[in-house]
C-alpha cells in the first residue's frame, strides 16, 4: 500500500510539474510558483481541520522549515536551468533528492529485506535515468550549475526529511504552514523585483493579457495537483517510512515523461524507456520485500 501511495504521489508531482512548465511558457516561473502555492493551500486549508489536525509550536516550526526548504529547492532548480542544460541538472537533482531521505531513513533504523535495499538503489538509478533529456542547450556545465542542482536536490530531499519529523497527529497542519510560507516567500521576492523595476509583469515585452490567462490556468492546475501529491506524501511519511516515500517521490519525472509521451507526442529516449521500466520493476520489488 505504501509503495502504491508513493508511486502515485510521484506521478502526480510529475503531472503538476508538466502543467507548471506549460504555464511558465506564458507567465514568469516565479509567478507560476506563487499561484500554484496559493492554489495548493486552498484545499489543504479545508482538509486540515476536517481530519482533526493537531497544532503545536513544533508543527509550525517544522512546517515553516519545510516551506523554506521547498522554496529554496525550486529557486535553485530554476536558477540552474537559467544557466545550464536540463540534461545534467534534472538527473543530478533527482539523484540527490532520492539519496538524502533514503540514507537518513536507513540511518534512523528503517530496515528492509535484502531485495528492498536493491529496490531502493534501483529506484535512485531510475530517477536519474528519467531525468535525462534530449536537450543539450541551455548553457555550459560549470561549478555553479552543479552547486545549484545539488542545492535543489538537498532542498527537495530535506523537505521530505523535515516533513517526516512532524508528529503523525498533526496530519496536514505542517503542510498548510509549508504552503503558506512558500507563497509568502515567492510573493516577497516578486514584490522586491517589482520595486526594483523588474520585468516579471507589465514590462514592454510581457505577453498580451489574453495570452496570460492560459498560463494562470496551468499554474492553478499545477497547484491543485501539488496539493494532492503533497497530501499523499505527508500521509506516507507519517507512516514512518522515510526511505520508501522519499525515494519514490524522487520519481516525479515519471509523470512528466508519460505526459510528454501521450500529450505532446514526444518520443522517449532509450535511456528514459529504461528509466520507466526500472522504476516500475523496482517499485514492484520494493512492495514484495
Amino acid at each position: 500500500m505504501l509503495v502504491l501511495v508513493g508511486l502515485t504521489a510521484a506521478v502526480v508531482y510529475g503531472v503538476s510539474d508538466f502543467l507548471g512548465g506549460l504555464g511558465s511558457r506564458r507567465v514568469p516561473p516565479l509567478f507560476v510558483s506563487l499561484v500554484s502555492f496559493v492554489a495548493a493551500a486552498v484545499p489543504i486549508a479545508v482538509l486540515t481541520p476536517a481530519v482533526g489536525s493537531v497544532w503545536s509550536w513544533q508543527v509550525v516550526l517544522l512546517g515553516a522549515l519545510a516551506g523554506l526548504a521547498g522554496a529554496v529547492a525550486i529557486w535553485a532548480f530554476y536558477a540552474a536551468l537559467a544557466i545550464g542544460p536540463m540534461s545534467v541538472i534534472s538527473p543530478t537533482t533527482a539523484a540527490v533528492s532520492a539519496l538524502i531521505p533514503g540514507v537518513v531513513g536507513i540511518a534512523r533504523g528503517e530496515r528492509f529485506a535484502p531485495l528492498g535495499y536493491v529496490a531502493l538503489a534501483a529506484l535512485v538509478v531510475a530517477a536519474v535515468l528519467l531525468g535525462v533529456t534530449r536537450e543539450q542547450q541551455g548553457g555550459r556545465v560549470g561549478v555553479r550549475v552543479v552547486v545549484l542542482a545539488v542545492a535543489s536536490g538537498v532542498g527537495f530531499g530535506g523537505y521530505n526529511v523535515v516533513m517526516e519529523w512532524t508528529p503523525p497527529e498533526s496530519e496536514y497542519a505542517p503542510l498548510l504552514v509549508d504552503l503558506v510560507v512558500g507563497a509568502v516567500l515567492f510573493a516577497a521576492v516578486l514584490a522586491v523585483l517589482r520595486a526594483r523595476g523588474g520585468t516579471w509583469w507589465g514590462s514592454p515585452d510581457a505577453p498580451p493579457i489574453a495570452d496570460r490567462r492560459p498560463g494562470l490556468g496551468f499554474a492553478v492546475g499545477a497547484g491543485l495537483l501539488m496539493a494532492v501529491a503533497n497530501a499523499l506524501l505527508v500521509w506516507g511519511l507519517h507512516q514512518g517510512q522515510l526511505a520508501i516515500m522519499g525515494v519514490l517521490a524522487s520519481l516525479y519525472p515519471l509523470g512528466t515523461v508519460l505526459l510528454a509521451l501521450t500529450v505532446l507526442r514526444e518520443r522517449l529516449t532509450p535511456v528514459q524507456v529504461a528509466g520507466v521500466a526500472l522504476a516500475l520493476a523496482a517499485s514492484a520489488a520494493l512492495a514484495l520485500s
